[in-house]
């Protein structure tokens, strides 16, 4: 499940997941990163991951569709995550993004914040 954080604000989109990651959960973040390319052109894309207790297929579909979309307009990605496995999976995204992208140990969560708002 996506929930969006306050640290949201202008260009920046910043959401926690914890639980399965579900189509819905794309059906209510696509549209915010569609009208936040369309206001300003590129975005930043903060990720703070508690757990994954899976991914549906029809989400890693909309995943996929949503990086490929906007290849060019994301300027930033951070994932601040727990595990080996998280860091892996981000680094699995990097392809699809442009831009700058990094992953932070929670541990390192302030380090991220500033990194994602510099």
């Amino acid at each position: 499940m996506f929930k969006l954080l306050n640290l949201t604000k202008d260009n920046l989109i910043a959401i926690k997941i914890d639980g399965k990651v579900r189509k819905e959960d794309y059906q209510m973040i696509t549209p915010l990163i569609n009208g936040r390319v369309k206001d300003y052109g590129k975005i930043r894309m903060y990720i703070e991951i508690e757990s994954i207790e899976g991914v549906e297929a029809a989400a890693l579909k909309e995943d996929l569709k949503t990086y490929i979309k906007h290849f060019n307009h994301m300027e930033k990605v951070v994932v601040v995550g727990k595990s080996k496995w998280q860091k892996l999976w981000s680094n699995l995204a990097s392809p699809f993004v442009s831009g700058e992208m990094k992953y932070y140990s929670e541990e390192e969560i302030t380090d991220a914040v500033r990194w994602i708002l510099d």
